[in-house]
């Protein structure tokens, strides 16, 4: 395998866990490098860096005018975070980020198009830069049984937070609306936007039920597609089931069902956590036809494909990538959902 990419990381309050989880004790460590660290902080900056003996950057530009640092991982909240992909790539580098992209679409569009101008690699979690394998899976699915265009779906995920309130952006109903959908049902959304099509029209109801924060910590989201779809994508930082962020879903198709569940280890021993796919259809009059598929949750989507990052980076051609438009459009939906959120109406996308 070509050498591992040099990347720093800015940004260390959702960061840390991306270093810890994901490049010093997780599948990204095979394809990248830390590098650096970089935060607004400068004492955590320098506790980190110790922590992890790496080195610190005192700002972003000097991560960028160091010939040796090859991309960037940016986990700085999303308002905004259009301008900081501009610099990066107009410095040359590539860039791993995350969900929410940003919360100004045309910012987004224009930065998106730049980068591949530029052929600089930019990357998320969600939507994942390729289906990541539950996704392609229900693709093969629909189009080898002939299932036909989607219906109606209903995603879901929850934990239990025991937050408080600290002036952070999550705080803010502006920068962090109807908060569990925009934190953690946004995965719901770019799932829902590859399965389901184009947005229409979207409603949301929540509630503020166990949270110190003044933002909501329970909430629902509903969207109407083009193709006349219907969804809805719960999120919760209220329940408790031993079983968190399970990610949950089930589609109806014309022709047939799929659902997607999570499986505890307690199922397959102590292997990995599976993701069960369930395929029910029909042939013929009469004759049900049942498929399950089982999927390491490491591959499934809201993942960091970091390999696919490495081969992206290293000239490689990624096959089936996303459009620049489906990110676009997740952030229309929320911009959508954040007007209306302390209405009891529907609000059409535009």
């Amino acid at each position: 395998m070509d050498k591992r990419i040099k990347l720093a990381l800015v940004g260390l309050n959702f960061g840390r866990h991306i270093i810890e989880n994901q490049l010093l004790d997780g599948p990204g460590g095979k394809y990248v490098e830390l590098a650096g660290i970089c935060d607004l902080d400068a004492a955590k900056a320098k506790s980190f860096g110790e922590k992890y003996g790496v080195k610190v950057f005192e700002s972003l530009d000097s991560i960028l005018k160091d010939p040796e640092i090859e991309a960037v991982g940016l986990f700085t909240p999303p308002r905004g975070r259009a301008k900081l992909l501009d610099s990066i790539i107009s410095a040359g580098k590539h860039v791993m980020t995350t969900k929410p992209f940003e919360d100004d679409p045309e910012a987004a569009m224009a930065v998106l198009k730049k980068a591949k101008n530029l052929g600089k690699v930019l990357h998320l979690n969600s939507p994942s830069p390729v289906p990541s394998d539950d996704i392609r899976q229900i693709f093969e699915w629909r189009d080898k049984y002939n299932l036909g265009q989607p219906i109606s779906a209903r995603w879901e995920t929850f934990a239990r937070y025991s937050e408080k309130s600290d002036g952070s952006w999550m705080d803010d109903p502006a920068k962090c609306p109807v908060a569990p959908i925009f934190r953690l049902g946004i995965y719901g959304i770019n799932d829902l936007l590859q399965l389901c099509g184009n947005p229409k029209e979207i409603h949301v109801m929540h509630s503020r039920i166990f949270t110190g924060r003044p933002t909501a910590d329970n909430a629902q989201l509903s969207i109407r597609f083009e193709n006349g779809c219907v969804s809805s994508i719960l999120g919760s930082f209220c329940v408790n089931n031993g079983n968190p962020y399970s990610n949950n879903l089930i589609i109806h198709f014309e022709n047939g069902t799929v659902t997607r569940a999570i499986l505890t280890p307690e199922f397959f021993g102590r292997t990995k956590d599976k993701v069960a796919l369930t395929l029910q259809t029909v042939k013929g009059k009469d004759e049900k036809i049942t498929e399950t598929a089982f999927i390491d949750r490491a591959v499934v989507s809201g993942g960091y494909q970091w390999d696919n990052f490495h081969k992206a980076v290293r000239g490689g051609k990624l096959e089936n990538e996303i459009s620049p438009e489906l990110i676009v459009n997740s952030i229309r939906v929320l911009n959508a959902m954040k007007a209306q959120q302390f209405s009891n109406a529907s609000a059409m996308i535009d």
